[in-house]
């Protein structure tokens, strides 16, 4: 026989509390409810298998078989959750609700790590950092801040600006942070803005207030001492020397602390120093001022200084010893030599015997009649005692006060000295000065005796 239970339609059944244990079928919607005595319309029950009427109690058993679990709303869990397969998670993730969670991925990304806003989320923090980072290319548009960087550092043109193998550093731009040398002393200090390079060597350009060590290239803006005195004004182009010893301001340069002679080189020296002076436009390159003086002592001087032996143990001078020269030379267009042209030289005479207090002087005029390969050297010297010879070579000593090596010529006179002395020898015109009354012809050379002038030719 049929079974028939309680029906009518599903708003009826929303009207009702049906008793417990009583079943209602609500005609229009074709489902199945039962009462439990105190819920109006009583509890659905899944008849088609759709849908639960109300929370699904495992009792501590599991829900095992083949299939999808697809679910419209939140999923709770206390425990684990294992899954094996693929995952797929749509919205937003968030994993962990406290400090003390962790992550532990086994896996391998195969995608990129993409933040949600342009640089505004960080990789570990001050108090826990990453241990290592292996990337192939770090691009960074910010700032490094690192006790240490052992790789090489590359330009986007391929250009190495550091080169850890070598330790050359070439860079162009703007370097931010402290940095440190391998024996962990500041060589950059930013806070400071301060380089210390101690005995190292840096090559690069160096923008900074104060710079501390030896420096070797060239220098941009303005040098100051410890005073903070400008030595070199990058801003007016002047240059200010004071080391204790020697003060030098524009073109004026002063000795100090009694000082009399500036020193360019000095005695134990293996190779000379030179000064080269050049004028290009008639000026005198040297232009020495000084007060005259009424004696020749007091005058101020060029002074040569010969020492004889060697520069730091210099002995007593010899006769014969050069002092000094003044030489004049001109270019070899053809060879971009110099050619000596003219010497005055300054010696003691061989002639003499040095002593102490004694070195008695020679000065030679001396030109050069032949050439830089075969010189002919011609001679006008001045011994001790005045005697002067004339045209002859530079060992000659001249054998009267005035000892020439050719012809001496005298200009006709067509009136008498204002003054003769004797011993005068002129030459008279014999046209308007005829002393002696020759009469007319040639001019003839005359001897003054004190008295009168005396006719030197028959």
């Amino acid at each position: 026989m049929a079974l028939r239970l309680r029906r009518g339609t599903d708003a009826q059944r929303a009207l009702i509390t049906p008793l417990d244990g009583e079943l209602i079928y609500t005609t229009d919607t074709k489902k199945l409810y039962v009462g439990d005595g105190t819920t109006a319309g009583g509890l659905a029950v899944d008849t088609a298998g759709a849908f639960l009427g109300t929370d699904l109690d495992l009792n501590n058993y599991n829900i095992n078989g083949t299939g999808n679990v697809n679910v419209t709303g939140n999923i709770t869990a206390t425990g684990n959750i294992t899954a094996d397969g693929n995952m797929t998670i749509g919205g937003n993730l968030t994993i962990g609700d406290a400090a003390t969670d962790t992550v532990n991925l086994s896996a391998k990304i195969e995608s990129d790590i993409i933040p949600d806003v342009d640089g505004a989320r960080s990789l570990g923090s001050p108090n826990n950092k990453f241990a290592s980072a292996h990337v192939n290319t770090l691009t960074v548009t910010d700032q490094i801040d690192a006790l240490s960087i052992n790789a090489n550092v590359i330009g986007n043109d391929s250009t190495v600006l550091l080169n850890v193998a070598t330790g050359a550093l070439t860079a162009t731009g703007e370097l931010t942070g402290t940095i440190k040398a391998n024996d962990a002393t500041v060589f950059y200090n930013s806070a400071l803005k301060t380089v210390n390079a101690s005995t190292g060597v840096f090559t690069s350009t160096v923008s900074a207030p104060t710079f501390t060590g030896t420096f070797t290239g060239d220098v941009t803006g303005s040098v100051y001492s410890d005073d903070s005195s400008a030595i070199i004004d990058g801003v007016n182009g002047t240059v200010k020397f004071d080391n204790g010893s020697m003060f030098a301001n524009a073109n004026v340069i002063k000795l100090k602390n009694g000082l009399t002679t500036v020193d360019f080189g000095a005695a134990d020296d293996t190779a000379s120093t030179g000064i080269n002076v050049y004028s290009v436009d008639g000026a005198p390159p040297i232009d020495m001022i000084g007060l005259a003086q009424a004696g020749f002592g007091g005058a101020y001087k060029m002074a040569f200084t010969g020492l004889h032996g060697s520069m730091t143990t210099p002995t007593q001078g010899t006769a014969g010893d050069y002092l000094g020269a003044i030489q004049a030379r001109s270019l070899d267009g053809s060879t971009g030599n110099n050619v000596p042209s003219s010497v005055v030289t300054f010696q003691i005479d061989p002639g003499t015997t040095v002593s102490a207090d004694t070195a008695k002087g020679k000065m030679m005029f001396i030109n050069n009649n032949g050439s830089a390969s075969v010189p002919d050297l011609v001679a006008t010297s001045i011994v001790a005692d005045g005697s002067m010879a004339i045209a002859n070579t530079i060992s000659y000593a001249p054998l009267a006060t005035l000892d020439v090596n050719g012809f001496a010529k005298l200009k006709p006179l067509a009136a008498e000295p204002g003054t003769p002395t004797v011993g005068m020898l002129a030459i008279a015109d014999r046209i308007t000065w005829d002393p002696v009354s020759v009469g007319s012809g040639n001019a003839y050379p005359v001897f003054y005796d004190g008295a009168a002038w005396i006719k030197m030719i028959a």
